[in-house]
């Protein structure tokens, strides 16, 4: 029996973003032997409209004749994936809606923000024959409440779960030059101001000293690494120099997160909006605790523990959470456990996959 051909479509460099992290994820699993996948990616971003890049993506999908395109992300790559598929005449189209471009604290050029919020993204979601969204959050957004018949539902991101996440600590921490006794925090995202290291910087400052005492020391040492890169990376890196009797290093776009994950003691989240982290549910899934800002998904994937929430933009209490779980071990493998429960249950890559799977066979039934 013929497998149906689906277009998986995906945008950017590997390490940057999760989308692509997912499409990665599902080409590499089971539903590779139930579907026959096919690639139409771009690694950087569009500024304006790309007529080559829309000519060749039309080509491909003439070509292979798709029975479904599953585009990800409303912005202005999600439109020339969904633009594309129109041109070619696919009647099924997925978009799955990662995030949106009016939740930006820092827009940079309004024009260009104006021109997405009322012409792409809208768009976007008007050409598609169906919706769906990561999380619940995004699901109750007021721009999608239009959608009517097209919505698919949620299908909420996954993550593998690692059999034995400690088993590369000791030899990653030594690679960093981490000290046993460090306890260290670790962000892994974009560098933008709208991930909040600027609140996280605040915080660090205002943090107490450690009431951690070890033998000839005065105090255990606190290390944030920050693994990611991005456009503010030079201003966030200045902002983040002083920060306190934190050290602070900036380790660059990582394709080791996982390793990281294993090394750290406690993930720090203090984006200023979210849908549904993948980076948030690796850390859990790696079993270590987390600070966040409660915001969007944050909020449905803590809810069950694992973690302490904060006002977004809110560095003292963002400061105020840090500071217990820092000089608390016990507590910090706690909520670790229960944070590797939650992903196992609502958030791993079975659970992603089998969603994905049922909505495809619906939409490609139909």
């Amino acid at each position: 029996m013929t497998r149906p051909v689906v277009v998986q479509h995906s945008a950017g460099v590997p390490g940057a973003n999760g989308p692509l992290t997912a499409v990665q994820r599902v080409l590499a699993s089971p539903l590779a032997d139930r579907y026959e996948f096919v690639r139409m990616h771009q690694s950087a971003g569009n500024g304006s409209l790309n007529v080559p890049l829309l000519r060749e993506w039309v080509r491909l999908l003439r070509r292979v004749r798709p029975d479904l395109v599953h585009v990800r992300g409303l912005q202005n790559e999600g439109l020339h994936g969904v633009l594309a598929a129109r041109l070619a005449g696919c009647r099924r189209i997925l978009v799955t809606v990662h995030g949106t471009v009016r939740d930006l604290r820092q827009p940079g050029r309004p024009w260009r923000r104006r021109l997405l919020v009322h012409g792409a993204e809208p768009a976007t979601l008007r050409m598609a024959s169906h919706v769906g969204t990561v999380c619940e959050y995004a699901a109750r957004r007021d721009f999608l409440r239009e959608l009517g018949g097209k919505f698919v539902g949620v299908i909420p991101n996954g993550v593998p779960l690692p059999a034995r996440p400690r088993a590369s600590r000791d030899h990653v921490r030594a690679e960093l030059g981490l000290r046993p006794d460090d306890v260290a925090m670790i962000a892994v995202s974009r560098l933008t101001w709208e991930k909040g290291y600027g609140v996280l910087a605040d915080a660090l400052r205002r943090l107490p000293p450690s009431t951690v005492r070890r033998p000839g020391q005065s105090g255990v040492r606190r290390v944030l690494l920050v693994a990611g890169d991005g456009p503010d990376r030079a201003g966030v890196a200045a902002a983040l120099a002083d920060s306190g009797e934190v050290e602070v290093r900036l380790l660059g776009n990582r394709l080791d997160v996982p390793d990281l994950l294993a090394a750290a003691d406690l993930f720090v989240f203090p984006t200023l909006h979210e849908n549904l982290s993948n980076a948030l549910l690796e850390a859990m899934a790696h079993g270590l605790p987390v600070i966040a800002s409660a915001v969007g998904g944050n909020v449905e994937v803590l809810r069950s523990g694992g973690g302490r929430l904060v006002p977004a933009g809110d560095p003292e209490a963002l400061a105020g959470a840090l500071s217990p779980l820092l000089d608390d071990s016990a507590e910090r493998r706690h909520l670790g456990e229960l944070g590797r429960k939650v992903v196992a249950e609502g958030y791993s890559l079975d659970v992603m996959l089998g969603s994905l799977d049922s909505v495809y066979q619906r939409i490609i039934g139909e």
